[in-house]
C-alpha cells in the first residue's frame, strides 16, 4: 500500500533520515499449502454481489496429521470493520454457503473471528486433498482495494481481499493475522491460479496474471503467485507500453485530464522497471496490470501480484490547479512504489502483519532514495508540466549528497536512539505508530545501511536476498543474514542494533 505523501523531492530524505535522531538458507515453504486454485466467480453489478466457487488443491508435505484445515474469508473481516465505520456498507454481509471435498459436506467452526473458518477434515502427512467453497460476497460502497465507485455514469469493483483461501501452515501451527485496515495482514505462499470470472459484457477486466476476456467471461491464469486480484469496469479504456520485455496494461478513466494521467502513469512504469531491473534484477512474470481508481483518504496505491491498483482522485474529480498539479507527482511516486511492491511482497514475500517494514519499508526506500535522486524522464515531465526548472542532475546529486551526510551523522552519534522496524503492527514501539515504523522508519534503516556498508556493496547484498528468496518468504533475520554475509562491520552492526529489536527476531 502506498500512504499519500506531500513532501517534495529536494527534503522527503533528509527530513526522514533526521526525524530519527556466513551461508544463508532460504526459508522453506509451509508444510500444508494450496498448490492449485480453481476459481468461477461471478460479478451481479445489479446487486453488487459475488458468487464464488473455490476450490483448492490441499497437500501435506509435513510429518503430522492434522485434524483441520484453516480456511480463510478475509471479506468478513473487511466487511466487520466497513460495518462499524462507513454508513454504505451496513447492509453488505458475506455467506457461506458450503465447504465440501470430493462432493462431500464439511462442517467447520469459526471462533471468535468469523474470517477463520475451521474445517472438520483430517489431513494426514503425504496426503492431499480438493477443498471446496462456495460463499455469497456482497461487495461493499466504499473507496477501497475491496469495494464499488460510482465513475462516470458507470461503475469501478476493486475486488480483492474477497475470496478463501488456505491460510499458512507453518512450525506446526497455522498462521493467521486479523484483518487490519491500515495495513495488510497476508501471510501466503506461492500458488497457481486458474480463475473464470464472469461480468456483463460491456466490463473491461484487469487482473493478476494473464487474462483473456470473450462474451463477458474473462479466462485468468495467473501462476506462481500469491493471491490474485481482480479489478472491473464498464468505464475503462486500456492502454498499453513494452517495457524490459513485460507487457504493461493501463486500464483508466475518460476525462479531460486522461491524457496526461496516461502518459504519466506508463512513463513512470517505464523508468520503475528499468530502474528495479538494473538495482535488484527482473521482473517474474510476463504482464503487469494498472488500473486507476478511487482508494480513499491517504491512500495512493495497493499491490498485488501482477496487478497494482493506482489512485486517480486528482484526475477523476474536479481539483483546483494547485492539487492538480501535486496529483502529477503523487502518481508518479504511486505507480513506483506499487510496482516496487512486485519485487518486494510479490516476488519476495514476507509476513506483513508481524514485520510490515519488509515490504514497505524497502520499498519506501526504493522510492524515495533511489527513483527520487535517479534522474528519470518521468519526473522531467512532472517538471514540465507543474513549469518547474528545479529538477535537474545538478538538484539530484545536491540531494544524493545531504542524504550521504545525513546518515554518516546518524551512523557517528553513539547516543542515537533506537527505533525498531520489525515489531508486530499490533505491539509497535511506544511512541511509534504503524505507518511510522512500516514507511517511514523502515525506509531510514536500508537507506542508513546502505551509506554505512557502501551502494555497490549493500544493492549486491540485496540482489542476493531478492534470489535466494524468490519466490519464498523472509523474516527480518533472513534479510540480516544476508546483510552481514556482506559486511559484518561494527558500524554495519551499529546500524542493525538501533533499527531491529531482537526480541521479535524470527
Amino acid at each position: 500500500m502506498k500512504k499519500k505523501t506531500t513532501i517534495m523531492l529536494s527534503t522527503a530524505v533528509i527530513t526522514t533520515l533526521l526525524s530519527f535522531n556466513t551461508l544463508v538458507q532460504a526459508a522453506s515453504d509451509p508444510e500444508i499449502r494450496a498448490t492449485e486454485y480453481n476459481m468461477d466467480v461471478r460479478l451481479n453489478p445489479h446487486k453488487n454481489q459475488l458468487t464464488e466457487k473455490v476450490t483448492m488443491h490441499v497437500v501435506n508435505n509435513g510429518k503430522q496429521t492434522v485434524k483441520n484445515l484453516l480456511v480463510r474469508n478475509m471479506a468478513h473481516g473487511v466487511l466487520s470493520y466497513d460495518h462499524h465505520h462507513f454508513k454504505a456498507t451496513k447492509n453488505a454481509k458475506t455467506t457461506i454457503k458450503s465447504i465440501s471435498t470430493d462432493g462431500k459436506k464439511l462442517s467447520y467452526t469459526t471462533g471468535k473471528d468469523k474470517s477463520n473458518l475451521f474445517v472438520n477434515k483430517t489431513l494426514a502427512a503425504g496426503e492431499s486433498t480438493n477443498l471446496t467453497v462456495n460463499v455469497i460476497t456482497d461487495v461493499p460502497k466504499r473507496a477501497d482495494s475491496f469495494g464499488y465507485q460510482a465513475i462516470n455514469y458507470g461503475k469501478v469493483y476493486n475486488l480483492s481481499f474477497c475470496f478463501p483461501y488456505l491460510s499458512d501452515y507453518r512450525d506446526d501451527k497455522w498462521n493467521y493475522h486479523p484483518y487490519f485496515d491500515q495495513g495488510e495482514n497476508r501471510n501466503v505462499a506461492i500458488s497457481n491460479f486458474h480463475v473464470n470470472f464472469w461480468a456483463p459484457k460491456s466490463y473491461k477486466v484487469a487482473a493478476s496474471g494473464q487474462n483473456s476476456t470473450k462474451n463477458g467471461k474473462t479466462t485468468i491464469n495467473a501462476q506462481n503467485m500469491r493471491e490474485v486480484a481482480i479489478v472491473a469496469s464498464n468505464k475503462f479504456k486500456v492502454d498499453h507500453i513494452f517495457t524490459n520485455g513485460v507487457r504493461v496494461n493501463n486500464y483508466y478513466f475518460a476525462g479531460k485530464n486522461s491524457k496526461t494521467y496516461n502518459r504519466l502513469a506508463l512513463m513512470t512504469a517505464k523508468d520503475s522497471f528499468t530502474i528495479f531491473t538494473k538495482k535488484i534484477d527482473k521482473y517474474p512474470y510476463k504482464e503487469l496490470d494498472m488500473t486507476e481508481g478511487l482508494l480513499g483518504k491517504n491512500t495512493g496505491g495497493m499491490e498485488y501480484p501482477g496487478l497494482v491498483m493506482i489512485d486517480g482522485t486528482a484526475f477523476t474529480k474536479n481539483r483546483t490547479k494547485e492539487r492538480r498539479q501535486m496529483g502529477y507527482n503523487e502518481l508518479t511516486e504511486d505507480v513506483f512504489h506499487e510496482i516496487g511492491h512486485q519485487w518486494f511482497y510479490s516476488t519476495v514475500g514476507s509476513d506483513e502483519y508481524m514485520e510490515a517494514w519488509l515490504d514497505e519499508g524497502l520499498t519506501n526506500f526504493l522510492e524515495n532514495d533511489v527513483y527520487d535522486l535517479t534522474y528519470t524522464k518521468s519526473k522531467a515531465f512532472v517538471a514540465r508540466l507543474v513549469h518547474s526548472k528545479r529538477y535537474n542532475h545538478k538538484l539530484i546529486n545536491k540531494t544524493n549528497n545531504l542524504l550521504t551526510k545525513a546518515a554518516n551523522k546518524f551512523i557517528s552519534d553513539p547516543k542515537q536512539k533506537s527505533f525498531y522496524v520489525n515489531c508486530p503492527l499490533n505491539h509497535t514501539q511506544k511512541g511509534v505508530d504503524t505507518d511510522t515504523m512500516a514507511y517511514d522508519v523502515g525506509s531510514s534503516f536500508p537507506t542508513i545501511l546502505m551509506v554505512a556498508m557502501g551502494r555497490n556493496k549493500f544493492f549486491q547484498a540485496l540482489q542476493d536476498y531478492y534470489h535466494t528468496y524468490y519466490l519464498k518468504q523472509a523474516t527480518t533475520q533472513d534479510f540480516l543474514n544476508i546483510i552481514r554475509k556482506y559486511d559484518n562491520s561494527k558500524k554495519v552492526n551499529y546500524v542493525i542494533n538501533k533499527f531491529v529489536d531482537p526480541n521479535y527476531l524470527r
